[in-house]
């Protein structure tokens, strides 16, 4: 099933440059954390791994695969929403994607994605008993060290997408100023 993304035109070069420093740091992580809201509170986090998305999809749109019958999926079918963490392996970069998430119980879409995991078995089984996740990011959060602003980790860049703009803001702790802009987007 397409998606409809939308198509980011900067007037901001510094919205292209935060954006281009959250792909390299997702290119760059085969394992990410995946965050979902409890069903009775409270949030709940484990490491899956990165799966690809199909050719010419949108770059914003992740996979993972999980068993359809655990709390995870579970929770996704509850919310409709996650986040996906990401911390390069330098520890100078991380970005949280959040959006909505779809749970696909479609072979194809698990066959064409599975890269394989140290629980293989000879038979199949592992995966023949999971389904896709399709996260379709419709807000960031970065902390990346030479990219975002010092002093480093005290303050995130956010930026959420919608059909006619990008937002961007920047984040301080309490009692700081922060700065917010936006750029425009073409559906």
């Amino acid at each position: 099933m397409p998606v409809e993304t939308p198509n980011v035109v900067t007037a901001e070069p510094e919205a292209e440059r935060l954006i281009a420093a959250a792909r390299h740091t997702i290119e760059e992580v085969p394992f990410f954390w995946v965050v979902t809201p409890g069903v009775e509170g409270g949030a709940h986090a484990r490491i899956v791994q990165a799966q690809p998305s199909s050719d010419g999809e949108d770059f914003w749109v992740r996979w993972f695969l999980t068993p359809p019958n655990g709390r995870k999926a579970a929770e996704i079918r509850h919310h409709g929403r996650l986040t996906l963490a990401y911390q390069h392996a330098s520890g100078e970069a991380f970005v949280a994607l959040s959006g909505p998430a779809e749970l696909i119980d479609d072979r194809d879409a698990v066959n064409r994605r599975f890269r394989g995991s140290s629980h293989d078995d000879a038979k199949g089984l592992v995966v023949a008993g999971l389904i896709a996740v399709r996260v379709i990011g419709d807000h960031l959060e970065l902390h990346i060290r030479g990219v975002t602003e010092e002093p480093w980790g005290w303050e995130g860049q956010f930026l959420s997408y919608s059909r006619r703009k990008v937002t961007t803001r920047t984040s301080r702790w309490p009692g700081c100023a922060g700065s917010s802009g936006s750029i425009g987007v073409t559906p």
